[in-house]
């Protein structure tokens, strides 16, 4: 019964070992200039969204922060319309530099009720050289 339950346990240990390689979010897919990065999308109230971004570049980057982040707006949280682009050329608060940049960049006023979900496009670099990759958040449902 002891050498069943060790093994049970140790099966188990390598399960969730391995599950952790595979479950790996996009933050694991570094370059020379991006280290980790993620995204999420939270209800406020009224239909606010809050888009906040999470970049961390490798040592000091001139620029790090999202150059694009798109909004999608759905009814049934299936089928997803592209309702507005923001760019950091417009919306400086994208973008920023140093190592580390997080920040709620954009807020959308979106409707009660519908979902909503981001695609963010962070880079990390000096404008030329440099690294860009895309991330969808999950979707969310506005509140009142």
């Amino acid at each position: 019964m002891k050498d069943f339950v060790k093994r049970l346990l140790c099966r188990t240990f390598v399960l969730i070992l391995l599950s952790s390689f595979a479950f790996a979010s996009a933050s694991e897919y570094s370059s020379l200039y991006l280290d980790s990065y993620s995204a999420a999308v939270t209800p406020v109230s009224g239909g606010k969204m809050v888009v906040s971004v999470d970049v961390m570049g490798r040592g000091e980057q001139e620029m790090l922060g999202a150059t694009r982040i798109i909004i999608y707006e759905s009814t049934d949280n299936k089928v997803f319309k592209r309702v507005v682009s923001y760019s950091y050329e417009d919306y400086p608060a994208m973008m920023g530099s140093g190592a580390f940049y997080y920040d709620d960049p954009v807020t959308y006023y979106g409707t009660p009720g519908y979902y909503y979900k981001a695609s963010v496009y962070v880079y990390a670099g000096d404008g030329v050289n440099g690294t860009e990759r895309n991330y969808t958040t999950s979707s969310k449902r506005a509140i009142s």
